[in-house]
């Protein structure tokens, strides 16, 4: 089961300046909230199309927060934030809840368009 990391927060290095930073990414950064998960921030960042890359500093222990190099590109600019992701403690699935999620469904129909058909 993969590890599940939620945001803390995001710095700069201590060699970067806030004013040097492009334009997209100051939006990522002002879009991004405590509580997201991993996922989320690097979704968000491909959307931007700022091609992110996500490597641990240091491993962390469940419940600590551990420090992530994040690596964004900007046409031919790098640009390198900290991110600070909490782990979050892995839960057991209940037997129940794991054939609840290998049961196959059927996707939900838009009622609007029944007609369709």
């Amino acid at each position: 089961m993969a590890n599940a990391f939620e945001l803390v927060a995001l710095a700069l290095p201590g060699d970067t300046a806030p004013e040097s930073l492009p334009a997209i990414v100051r939006q990522f950064v002002a879009d991004c909230w405590p509580g997201m998960s991993r996922g989320q921030l690097v979704a968000r960042a491909r959307r931007l199309a700022l091609r992110p890359s996500m490597r641990a500093c240091r491993p962390s222990a469940p419940g600590e927060i551990g420090l992530f190099a994040l690596t964004l590109t900007v046409g031919t600019q790098i640009v390198s934030l900290v991110a600070h992701l909490r782990r979050a403690a892995t839960r057991r699935a209940t037997a129940r809840q794991r054939k609840v999620a290998a049961a196959s469904r059927a996707p939900a129909r838009d009622p609007r368009q029944t007609s369709l058909f």
